[in-house]
């Protein structure tokens, strides 16, 4: 029995780049006889040639949005699309090596649940500041997670699909789109794992502006941390301000003799921020659905195996039915 994988590729304004990258998957597939492929490239409101190129190629299917909706927006509609076993997920830029998608399906195969192409390369170093949240995040992550991630946002991945079903209310719109997949993934327990791939520069011009994407990222990093852990984003932010509020008081003391006002404001914004890290902490584990570790194919094997063993031998010290019951003593008198 084959099995099945949908390559969903979002595309804006990628005239230079498109037919490649469709030619390039479509040679790629056909090495993996095994698989099913389908391939989906997602039209995020292009204003270039890249809609009339892509209704030009055959053998793949082609989904248009009339406005662009962002990446994250274009990889939701290929994902609501496809119904396959798997996803391969990459951009349409050239910037990554798709023959490597042979590496991320056998790793999948031998029991990963998503396999994450790490960047590599000088093509990887980006401006400074996406340097420094890209850094800031994977210190977050490590907390929340306790998993040390080379790569959080890599848009090559291999992935089961279900893993966006369970995810899809926390998926974001935009570029961060993989960013969480990747942190929600850990945090509930699925297996991940990094295979280090080539990162080449992008044909044409990039889309990122890294000043609106460096403050993305941060408010990715206060919307990640309060969803998950709370308190592991709110204890530290309280103890910083209670440190400047001792600080102040005692500056206060030595100068003028007295706490001053804004020492005392100092103390009771720390109390509010731990206040609301508290009650949020409430909140998450109050009406959360924490996901739990997902069940492999081999522990079910081994769960129905146990089932079976227990059933055998717990039947014959079931009491006997009525009529049986009846018949044995009528049968010993």
């Amino acid at each position: 029995m084959h099995s099945t994988c949908a390559i969903v590729i979002p595309v804006y304004n990628e005239e230079r780049a498109i037919a490649d990258t469709v030619k390039r998957l479509q040679l790629v597939c056909q090495r993996l006889p095994r698989y099913r492929f389908e391939i989906i490239c997602i039209n995020d409101g292009s204003s270039d040639r890249t809609g009339e190129i892509l209704e030009g190629l055959s053998g793949i299917t082609v989904l248009t949005h009339d406005v662009n909706r962002g990446y994250g927006a274009a990889l939701r509609t290929g994902l609501d699309y496809c119904r396959q076993d798997w996803v391969f997920i990459a951009d349409a830029d050239g910037t990554y090596p798709l023959e490597e998608l042979v590496r991320l399906l056998e790793s999948a195969e031998a029991g990963a649940d998503m396999v994450v192409g790490a960047r590599q390369g000088r093509s990887t170093m980006g401006h400074p500041l996406r340097r420094f949240a890209r850094w800031l995040l994977r210190k977050m992550v490590h907390g929340l997670t306790r998993v040390m991630v080379p790569d959080l946002n890599s848009g090559m991945r291999v992935f089961r699909r279900s893993l966006y079903t369970e995810f899809r209310h926390l998926l974001p719109m935009g570029f961060s789109f993989t960013t969480t997949l990747t942190v929600a993934s850990l945090y509930a327990g699925y297996r991940v794992r990094y295979i280090p791939v080539r990162y080449d520069h992008r044909i044409g011009r990039s889309n990122i502006k890294p000043v609106k994407d460096f403050f993305g990222f941060v408010m990715l990093i206060v919307r990640l941390a309060s969803y998950f852990e709370p308190l592991r984003f709110f204890l530290p932010a309280s103890l910083v301000v209670f440190a400047l509020g001792v600080l102040r008081a005692i500056r206060d003391v030595i100068a003028v003799n007295q706490f001053g006002a804004v020492s005392v404001i100092l103390f009771l914004t720390a109390f509010q921020i731990f206040a609301f890290g508290v009650i949020a902490d409430v909140i998450v584990r109050r009406f959360q659905i924490v996901p739990t570790a997902p069940q492999r194919p081999a522990a079910r094997e081994s769960t129905s195996t146990m089932n079976t063993t227990l059933s055998a031998q717990s039947h014959p010290i079931l009491p006997a039915r009525p009529l049986e019951a009846r018949r044995q003593r009528r049968a010993r008198h």
